[in-house]
């Protein structure tokens, strides 16, 4: 049981990283345009995680899960009563400082890091570094 726990534990801090480095970095960003800090959600990185082990397990990279559900649809599953989400995905990074500066240079994954309305985040580095960070406000 300890082991499984601490299996999950990783899976889900960024490997090489702590949680406390991707709200720093993410915040960062958000400082540099102006805009309020964000902070850690068990709820939507609960969201990320199943979303990823999806990916993973199921073979795809895609936005929308196997299922056919979109980010709104998970973050509701784990209890988190959005008003609104949006999501970023990343494969093969190795690294926080990667996935995070590969997103930043993206015009769609940054423009939903510097969302004014996001409150919220989770992010998980799952098997095969695939990343998946879901972000979120419960208040519109």
């Amino acid at each position: 049981m300890y082991k499984l726990i601490a299996f999950l534990i990783c899976l889900t801090l960024p490997i090489g990283a702590s949680a406390q480095q991707a709200t720093q970095m993410l915040n960062g960003l958000r400082a540099e345009q102006g805009l309020g800090p964000v902070k850690p959600s068990s709820k939507l990185e609960q969201a990320a995680m199943a979303h990823a082990r999806d990916m993973a397990r199921k073979g795809f990279f895609a936005h929308v899960g196997s299922d056919g559900s979109r980010p709104m649809q998970r973050a509701k599953r784990k209890g988190y009563r959005p008003c609104m989400i949006a999501e970023n995905i990343a494969k093969g990074q190795r690294s926080l400082t990667e996935v995070m500066g590969g997103w930043a240079k993206s015009s769609g994954h940054r423009k939903n890091m510097l969302l004014p309305q996001i409150k919220e985040y989770g992010l998980v580095r799952y098997e095969g570094d695939i990343w998946v960070m879901v972000l979120g406000s419960t208040s519109c």
